[in-house]
């Protein structure tokens, strides 16, 4: 059986989640694919499992106990390997497997490429994930932050999220690390270096086989992808 774990966000509509759930369907040519949800559950969706969370009404504090409840019950149900998924990740070719990848630069790399301003949460929490895994013995580490599934061990991952969630004496503020890149380190995932699949503001054509958009970017590509799964998926009510 292939799991596929997906943190889902409030709010009935979300086209980008139906649209990633059909390109799945269509193009993850892997064994048994089912589908768990942690998080939301629009009335039109129809996982395999679903799991309650977001408990946290910051969406960065809800996403990352939203991995952990995910790891949590694939390690009671004896799931040993899981790929999490975002609702916005598009396959858009056939594939046959999901690869351990990381970004091709390093987390220092990757830090250097945002403005050091403290409003902006992204480069926050990636400082913070180089700060405290600097603490932890890894002074160099890479970012595995590549917008594309992760595939992991599930006890790994719940090791790895309870490791931070300890030390800090539970999710507090609206900060938290990069729980991609903690995993990848912390668990040393030897994984083929990639580039980001986001799509940016600027529309620049689709790749391939992976993309993911925001909210933002989706209004620009949403044309552009849309078309290619009108299908529905057997997720959907």
């Amino acid at each position: 059986m292939t799991v596929l774990i997906c943190p889902v966000r409030p709010g009935e509509t979300n086209e980008e989640l139906r649209h990633a759930l059909r390109s799945w369907e269509t193009n993850m040519i892997l064994p048994d694919l089912e589908l768990w949800t942690v998080g939301f559950k629009p009335s039109w969706l129809d996982p395999d499992r679903h799991i309650s969370g977001n408990f946290y009404k910051s969406p960065h504090l809800a996403v990352f106990d939203n991995v952990r409840l995910g790891a949590e019950e694939a390690v009671n149900a004896h799931e040993e390997n899981i790929i999490y998924m975002n609702d916005d990740f598009f396959c858009l070719d056939p594939i046959g497997a999901v690869l351990p990848v990381r970004r091709n630069i390093t987390l220092e790399q990757h830090i250097a490429q945002f403005p050091g301003n403290p409003s902006l949460w992204w480069p926050r929490s990636l400082r913070l994930t180089a700060s405290w895994l600097a603490g932890e013995g890894f002074p160099h580490p890479d970012s595995y932050e590549v917008h594309r599934p992760l595939l992991c061990d599930a006890l790994g991952m719940m090791e790895a999220l309870h490791r931070w969630h300890d030390q800090q004496g539970g999710l507090l503020g609206d900060m938290v690390p990069q729980w991609r890149t903690i995993y990848g380190v912390l668990n040393k995932v030897d994984a083929h270096p990639v580039g980001d699949a986001k799509l940016g503001r600027r529309q620049t054509g689709v790749g391939t086989p992976w993309v993911s958009t925001s909210d933002e970017s989706w209004r620009l590509y949403a044309r552009s992808i849309k078309p290619r799964f009108q299908k529905p998926s057997r997720w959907e009510k």
